[in-house]
């Protein structure tokens, strides 16, 4: 589950993001199941060949609304990956702890299952290898539209120049272009069941 604040407390922004994020969500939501698992598959499919053993990797619970679906996880387990999770705070960025398998996931705030391991702090994104970043839609540009709470806003600009950010939607949410503020925080790739799209080389990591 993304952990960007409840949608019941939108943030305001540039004029035009609250009416995509609708529109995007309900998109989401009217596609069949099955047709989310399978996308979901080979989501998952595509990023088993971009983890490696020992990659410090940054992902998220993925909810019905949020591509990866429930393999995510155990993708990036059978993949070797060390996986954090993330730990939403009162206020502030997200903090990380470690996750070592779903028995060890217990309720966090919004009811975000989260592991029962100490958190090492928000500045621990800056060590990961890859951040997967939970988005509503993404632009060509790699702009990011998560859901308006702002913590993935404020992590993201603890991250540093060395992870790699990839966000994972499904292919008709990957757009021309979506409103920017001056905090947001590109992403170098989306990763959707066609494949990976690469920003890399489209503007400044880091």
């Amino acid at each position: 589950m993304c952990p960007d604040e409840p949608a019941t407390e939108p943030r305001t922004g540039p004029p035009g993001k609250t009416a995509i994020r609708r529109r995007v969500l309900r998109r989401r939501a009217a596609v069949p199941p099955s047709v989310r698992a399978r996308r979901d598959r080979a989501i998952c499919e595509h990023l088993g060949r971009l983890v490696t053993a020992g990659t410090v990797v940054c992902a998220y619970v993925p909810d019905d609304d949020e591509a990866g679906g429930s393999v995510l996880l155990d993708t990036l387990v059978r993949a070797g990956a060390r996986v954090l999770l993330p730990v939403p705070p009162p206020v502030g960025a997200l903090d990380w702890a470690a996750y070592t398998g779903p028995a060890d996931l217990v309720p966090g705030r919004f009811g975000i299952p989260v592991p029962s391991s100490a958190p090492q702090g928000p500045e621990r994104i800056a060590d990961a290898d890859l951040v997967l970043v939970p988005a509503v839609a993404v632009d060509r540009s790699g702009t990011r539209l998560g859901r308006g709470g702002g913590y993935y806003d404020r992590s993201l600009a603890l991250a540093g120049p060395r992870p790699r950010l990839v966000a994972l939607v499904d292919p008709e949410n990957v757009l021309d272009h979506l409103p920017a503020e001056p905090h947001d925080r590109r992403v170098d790739a989306v990763l959707t069941p066609d494949g990976l799209l690469d920003f890399w080389n489209w503007h400044s990591h880091g």
